[in-house]
Parts: structure tokens; C-alpha cells; sequence
């Protein structure tokens, strides 16, 4: 290899400094629902916490999907500490929270509708891609 090559390789940035962004990465967690009894009472899950890879990186997109009975009357939000996105259903996706510091805890919130019967809600799985 020619010495100009080699110089070449050493004085290109690191991938993580091209930009201000590294290489993109994702995580997956899975924690138990909470038990919905009372309607009009938020109950939240436990926070989703990312691993330290995640730090100083930015949201892409998130994915989804908890069980929930096909009559359950429930609201329910993906949370960051800076903002909430409601989830039209029980699984899905969404870039609504990309930009945001991918190094925080994720929860979900679950409302049970007025009237409505208590509901577990089952399992909860979440996909984290960041950038």
C-alpha cells in the first residue's frame, strides 16, 4: 500500500463523527401489560429503558404490539419524556417521535373508557430503531 493511501485511511473520520450521527442500531424489549380495572384511570407499564448504545442518538422509528381483548375499549400512548403519541391500535408503527434523544426511557399509557369492564392488557413488545 502507498504511504498517501494509508494516510488517507487514517485521516478520514470515524462513521460516528460523519454527520454527528453513527451507525444506526435498534432494541426490543418486552415487559408485562398492566391490569386495567378502573375506567378513567390511567395505568402506565413499567419504562422501556434502552441500552447505552443508544445514547446520544436520535429516534427513527417505533414499533409495536400488545394484546388486548377485540372488544376492549382502550386508549393507549407510546410515551417519551418529551412527548406522547396515541397508538390508533394494538400493533403498529411509527416515526411520529423520531429527532428525539433515543438514550431515554419509553413507557405506554392505557386508559379504560368510562362504563367499560376491567381488561388486562397482555404483553408488551416495543422495536426501537435510532439513528
Amino acid at each position: 500500500m502507498s504511504a498517501g493511501l494509508l494516510l488517507g485511511l487514517s485521516l478520514a473520520p470515524p462513521a460516528s463523527a460523519v454527520g454527528g450521527q453513527g451507525a444506526p442500531g435498534s432494541w426490543q424489549a418486552h415487559v408485562p401489560g398492566p391490569r386495567l380495572a378502573v375506567p378513567g384511570r390511567e395505568r402506565a407499564s413499567v419504562p422501556l429503558q434502552p441500552p447505552d448504545l443508544a445514547r446520544e442518538r436520535r429516534l427513527a422509528e417505533v414499533r409495536w404490539r400488545f394484546a388486548l381483548a377485540p372488544s376492549a375499549q382502550v386508549r393507549a400512548w407510546l410515551c417519551h419524556p418529551q412527548r406522547c403519541i396515541e397508538l390508533p391500535r394494538n400493533r403498529g408503527r411509527s416515526a411520529a417521535l423520531a429527532g428525539l434523544d433515543a438514550g431515554q426511557p419509553l413507557w405506554f399509557r392505557f386508559r379504560l373508557a368510562p362504563r367499560a369492564e376491567p381488561q388486562p392488557v397482555g404483553a408488551i413488545e416495543l422495536i426501537v430503531e435510532y439513528r
